[in-house]
């Protein structure tokens, strides 16, 4: 899935991609706030500066993905690691 279906299909309503594939994907600065990524492969992902405010990221692969300035208040990740992510000027609060 590239970049492009992710917005379309965000934009038409979609807001579950569990274990979706976004490997190597960039959605810097995109809106994507209230998507349900549990299980998904973030690994390597770009989502700086991007929202997932609420979003949900329980067990998603995050090994490398950079989170620079993304907006993640309120993101589900009671299973998740954020160990090695770039996490540098994030705005997060887990719940």
């Amino acid at each position: 899935m590239d970049a492009n279906e992710v917005l379309r299909r965000y934009a038409a309503g979609e807001r579950n991609f569990r274990q979706a594939d976004w490997r190597g994907i960039s959605l810097a600065k995109a809106n994507l706030s209230g998507v349900d990524l549990s299980g998904a492969h973030l690994n390597n992902a770009d989502l700086s500066n991007s929202d997932l405010s609420s979003a949900n990221l329980n067990w998603a692969g995050l090994k490398g993905a950079n989170f620079s300035g993304a907006n993640l208040k309120g993101a589900k990740m009671p299973n998740g690691r954020m160990h090695n992510d770039r996490l540098e000027s994030a705005n997060y609060f887990f719940s």
